[in-house]
C-alpha cells in the first residue's frame, strides 16, 4: 500500500517540499501505529489493516485528480480545501472523491474485519 500511495501522490505534487512530505507519510505512520499498538495493546495484523486502510482511501482519492491536487498545492492549503475555498471546483471534486474514499475503504475494512 505505501508503494501505491507513493506511485499515486509523488508524480502530481508540484513542489519537491510537497513530494518530501508525502514521502514521510509511510515511515510516520508505521512509527504512529506501532507506538499507538503497543500502548493499546494491538496485534500486528490489526495494526496493518488499519494502516492499509487509511494508505488505500488517500492513494483512491488522489487518483485522477491530478490538476486538483496541483491547484490545491499551489494555492497554500491543504489538499482538502479551507471554508473559503470549497467554492472551488477543483477543491470540490477532491474533497469529494476522498471523501467517498474514506466511507469506502472503511466500509471494506469493517467488511472483511467484522463481516465474515
Amino acid at each position: 500500500m505505501s508503494a501505491a500511495l507513493l506511485a499515486v501522490w509523488l508524480p502530481i505534487l508540484p513542489s519537491a517540499k510537497s513530494r518530501n512530505q508525502v514521502a514521510l507519510i509511510p515511515l510516520m505512520g508505521v512509527l504512529f501505529l506501532s507506538t499507538m499498538g503497543k500502548l493499546r495493546g494491538h496485534d500486528l495484523t490489526t495494526l496493518l489493516s488499519i494502516y492499509s486502510t487509511v494508505v488505500l482511501a488517500f492513494t483512491l482519492g488522489a487518483v485522477g485528480r491530478k490538476e486538483d491536487v496541483r491547484v490545491a498545492v499551489r494555492q497554500g492549503e491543504d489538499p482538502l480545501g479551507t471554508p473559503t475555498s470549497k467554492s472551488d471546483p477543483a477543491n470540490r471534486r477532491l474533497t469529494i472523491q476522498i471523501s467517498i474514499s474514506i466511507a469506502v475503504a472503511f466500509a471494506l475494512w469493517a467488511w472483511l474485519k467484522y463481516g465474515q
